[in-house]
C-alpha cells in the first residue's frame, strides 16, 4: 500500500517585502511635506534619532531611554520634550513590527488622498458577486481618465464577456455618471438617474443635445411641440448635473501647491536641486551609541537600543536613497525636455516611463513613483513632473520626418485658433487638413480632445463669441 506522504525539496523564489523596503517605497512615493511629517513622527518614536540642531542633557536622555522601556510618560522638564514625549505614546516597548504597521496606518489615513479610481475601487468590491467579476471591473476603472470618462478604443478592447453590464453598473457609482464616453452620455445617465421620471428631460438630452449646446430653443420647442419658456426651464435642470463627474477626484481644484524639485538652466548647463531645505535635518543619538558600547548595560536596554538603531539606520539611508533617486530621475527627465526650458510650453519631445527607466538604470514603477505627486519649479511655472511625459503621434508614410508629441500638435492648434478669421473659425476637419498641412497627421477626434484640453471651444460657439466680443 503506497502512502500519500510525500517528501521532496522545491526550489521556488519569492519578494519578501521587508519593513525597510515598504518603508523605501512609500518614501519615494511622498512629497517634501509628507517626508517631513514622516520624521516628525520618527522624532517621536526611535529615541536613537535627534533633529540635528537639538541639544539634550545625558541625564535627560538617560531617563528618557527608562521610560521608553518601561513605557512610562516623561514628566522631565527639558527644552525639546515636545521633540521627543508624545503624551498619546502607550509604550515604546511593544513588538517592533506592530509598532510600525499603526505608525503607517496613521501616515496613509492623515496623507492620503482618495483617488476617483479608489473611490470606485471600494464600490466594486461591495458589488461584484466573484473574484472574477472583481477583476472585469477593476480591468475598466483602471480605463477612466481624470474625468471619469471611458475611451472608446479601450472600452473595445475589453472582453465582452459582462462587460456592459458591469459599465452600466459603474455608472450608477458616486459619482454618478462615470463611465461614460462623452459629456452628452454622462449627462444623459445622470438626468435618468437623478430625474427618473422626468421623460421629457431625458429626450432633450438624448435627441436634441447639440440644439441644447447651441443653445437652439426654438427648435426643440418646435420638433416637441411645446412652449420654449419649457425648454429652457429644463435647460435650467442641466445645472443641477455635472458634465465631468470624476473632477471632484481627480485633484484638478485649485490649491497651494509647494514645489518638491526646482530646476534652472545657467549657461546652457541643467541645474536640478531637490526643495528640502525646510526638512527637519536627522542624525543618530551620540549618547546612545556611546551607551551600546558600554559593557555595564543590561540585556534589555541593548536589545531595544539594537532594534531602535536598526530602524534609524534604515530610515537615514531611505532618505538620502531617495533624495539621489529623485535627483537622478529628474535631471534625465529635464535633459530630455531641454527645449522646454529654452522655450517654454508647446515644445515637449516624446518621452515615456521607460526611456527614463532606462537611462537611469531604475524599474519603470521607480519613474512612476518619482513622478506622480511632486511638482517642479521652471523658469517656466509650476508642473507636476508627470507633465513632462507625452505620447508620439506617428507620421505614417513619412520615414524622413521625426514624430510629433502630443503637446506639440497642442501648440500647433492653439497657434492655428489664435490667428483664425474671428468671423469664420476653423472647423475640426479643416484644422486636420491645416496639420496634414505641415505634415502631421491626426484624427477628427483627436482634434476635439485636444481642443477640450486647451479651452478652446468648438467652432461655432466661437463664431458666436466672437461676435459677441465685437
Amino acid at each position: 500500500m503506497k502512502s500519500g506522504l510525500n517528501l521532496g525539496l522545491k526550489q521556488t523564489q519569492k519578494l519578501v517585502m521587508t519593513q525597510t523596503l515598504r518603508q523605501s517605497i512609500e518614501m519615494l512615493q511622498m512629497t517634501n511635506l509628507e517626508l517631513s511629517e514622516l520624521i516628525s513622527e520618527e522624532f517621536l518614536e526611535n529615541p536613537l534619532l535627534e533633529e540635528a540642531a537639538s541639544l539634550q542633557t545625558e541625564d535627560y536622555l538617560e531617563e528618557k531611554l527608562n521610560q521608553n522601556l518601561n513605557g512610562e510618560e516623561s514628566d522631565i522638564d527639558s527644552p525639546d520634550k515636545d521633540i521627543y514625549d508624545d503624551p498619546n505614546e502607550s509604550g515604546i516597548n511593544k513588538h517592533y513590527e506592530d509598532e510600525d504597521k499603526n505608525r503607517l496606518f496613521i501616515e496613509n489615513a492623515v496623507t492620503t488622498r482618495e483617488s476617483l479610481k479608489d473611490h470606485l475601487l471600494w464600490q466594486a468590491t461591495m458589488t461584484a458577486e466573484t473574484a472574477e467579476l472583481l477583476s472585469l471591473y477593476e480591468e475598466i476603472i483602471t480605463m477612466l481618465d481624470d474625468d471619469g470618462f471611458l475611451e472608446e478604443e479601450f472600452f473595445n478592447s475589453i472582453s465582452n464577456k459582462e462587460k456592459t453590464a458591469v459599465i452600466e453598473s459603474i455608472r450608477s457609482f458616486d459619482p454618478v455618471g462615470c463611465g461614460a464616453f462623452s459629456v452628452r452620455q454622462t449627462l444623459y445617465i445622470q438626468a435618468c438617474y437623478y430625474f427618473p421620471d422626468d421623460i421629457l428631460l431625458h429626450t432633450i438630452l438624448g435627441e436634441y443635445f447639440d440644439d441644447i449646446e447651441k443653445l437652439d430653443y426654438s427648435r426643440i420647442s418646435k420638433a416637441l411641440a411645446i412652449p420654449e419658456s419649457g425648454v429652457i426651464e429644463k435647460s435650467k435642470t442641466l445645472h443641477n448635473l455635472n458634465p465631468f463627474p470624476g473632477r471632484s477626484y481627480s485633484g484638478r481644484e485649485a490649491k497651494p501647491v509647494i514645489p518638491d524639485v526646482e530646476v534652472k538652466l545657467v549657461d546652457d548647463e541643467i541645474i536640478v536641486t531637490l526643495n528640502d531645505d525646510w526638512i527637519p535635518g536627522i542624525k543618530l543619538s551620540t549618547y546612545y551609541i556611546n551607551m551600546l558600547k558600554k559593557k555595564s548595560i543590561d540585556k534589555e536596554q541593548r536589545e531595544y537600543l539594537n532594534s531602535r538603531l536598526q530602524s534609524a539606520m534604515a530610515l537615514l539611508k531611505n532618505i538620502s536613497s531617495r533624495r539621489d533617486t529623485i535627483l537622478k530621475v529628474t535631471s534625465a527627465i529635464m535633459l530630455s525636455q531641454k527645449e522646454f526650458l529654452l522655450h517654454g510650453p508647446g515644445h515637449l519631445r516624446y518621452l515615456t516611463h521607460h526611456d527614463i527607466a532606462g537611462e537611469v538604470s531604475v524599474h519603470e514603477s521607480t519613474v512612476s513613483r518619482v513622478s506622480s505627486g511632486k511638482y517642479i519649479q521652471t523658469p517656466w511655472g509650476v508642473f507636476e513632473l508627470k507633465y513632462f511625459f507625452v505620447s508620439r503621434l506617428k507620421n505614417p508614410g513619412d520615414n524622413n520626418s521625426d514624430d510629433q508629441s502630443s503637446d506639440q500638435v497642442r501648440m500647433l492648434i492653439q497657434d492655428l485658433v489664435n490667428g483664425e478669421n474671428p468671423e469664420s473659425p476653423f472647423s475640426d476637419e479643416e484644422l486636420v487638413n491645416l496639420l496634414k498641412g505641415k505634415g502631421i497627421t491626426v484624427a477628427r477626434r483627436t482634434i476635439a480632445k485636444y481642443r477640450d484640453i486647451l479651452n478652446i471651444p468648438a467652432s461655432n460657439k466661437r463664431k458666436k463669441i466672437n461676435m459677441i466680443k465685437s
